[in-house]
């Protein structure tokens, strides 16, 4: 019988199994596939225009230590993309050219990690950008920041090969970088991949939308407001459905007065409201302004002033 040494058993075993890689503490890695931070497989530094790009950011240290906070509930992490551009002459050194930037708040267990994900461009159903309790992305106008504007800009790079850095910051200091390589005929099917994950951030958002509670209660006022809000250009324009609730969400009155001479002016409040569309659907009109003129030592009838950015609700949450 053949007997086998002790070493080549060794040998033998490890060359079956796989293989873990150790990260480097400020080192972003990257993949075609979701990465498991503890065992990190089919990592590539080169993509072609199109593909699903997922990263993960190795820390020096926890994001509360990194914030120098220990109280801190949530972090802000900006994270950077740049492209890396040649120079025009070959004494000068190549420039990085910033492509867009987002913050991405991070809270709940992620806050005690030293490792956090950084969806670049994911897949719709497979993201840790959107739909998650410890991640989120703020929206700005008609997008929300993340991978839907990471995606957006690498959609407008031109023909060829580029090398595009990624930056995440924590207070101020680049605690992690890497770089990739994507090059392509074809850019454009990055702009459809915008467009397909903000439906899917809107889409989160919406689900855990709620219906912000009364800083103030007066049922007449709120009549008032309703009627005022009604009878705007605004609510006939863009608003249009069917007014479910309104809640005032200051308080109380604040007082405008003449810089100059301190003469009151008028006085405003802000109310929210929950409106439900034609299509059945249901809308949250945000900080709806509402103003009274100051005339012969008394206030004048509630005016409709402004309203804020409105976001979707499901009709139910409306409580």
């Amino acid at each position: 019988m053949r007997v086998i040494s002790a070493f080549l058993l060794v040998v033998l075993f490890s060359s079956v199994q796989p293989k873990i890689i150790a990260q480097t503490a400020g080192e972003i890695i990257f993949s075609k596939q979701m990465i498991d931070s503890k065992n990190p497989a089919n990592l590539t530094s080169k993509f072609e225009a199109g593909d699903h790009i997922y990263a993960f950011a190795y820390l020096p240290k926890t994001v509360t230590n990194l914030l120098k906070s220990k109280t801190a509930k949530k972090a802000e992490v900006e994270v950077f993309l740049y492209e890396l551009k040649p120079p025009l002459y070959s004494y000068q050194q190549p420039s990085e050219m910033q492509l867009e930037v987002s913050a991405m708040w991070v809270s709940g267990s992620l806050m005690q990690q030293d490792r956090i994900p950084v969806d670049i461009v994911p897949a719709p159903e497979k993201t840790t950008a959107y739909g998650s309790e410890e991640i989120e992305y703020t929206k700005f106008g008609a997008n929300y920041y993340g991978p839907v504007l990471f995606a957006k800009a690498l959609s407008n790079l031109e023909p060829g090969e580029h090398k595009i850095i990624v930056k995440v910051n924590i207070h101020y200091t680049v605690v992690a970088t890497g770089s990739f390589v994507i090059s392509g005929n074809d850019f454009s099917p990055y702009e459809n991949q915008s467009e397909k994950l903000n439906e899917v951030a809107g889409n989160f958002a919406t689900k855990s939308a709620t219906f912000p509670k009364a800083a103030m209660t007066d049922k007449k006022l709120e009549g008032e407001m309703i009627a005022a809000l009604k009878a705007s250009n605004t609510y006939k324009d863009r608003i249009k459905g069917e007014v479910l609730k309104l809640v005032i969400v200051d308080p109380d009155w604040t007082i405008r007065r003449n810089e100059v001479t301190g003469v009151i002016l008028h006085r405003y409040i802000r109310a929210t409201a929950a409106v439900k569309n034609s299509d059945g659907t249901c809308t949250v009109w945000q900080l709806i302004t509402f103003q009274q003129d100051y005339v012969s030592n008394a206030f004048q009838k509630t005016k409709f002033d402004g309203v804020g950015d409105p976001y979707k609700i499901p009709c139910e949450n409306v409580k």
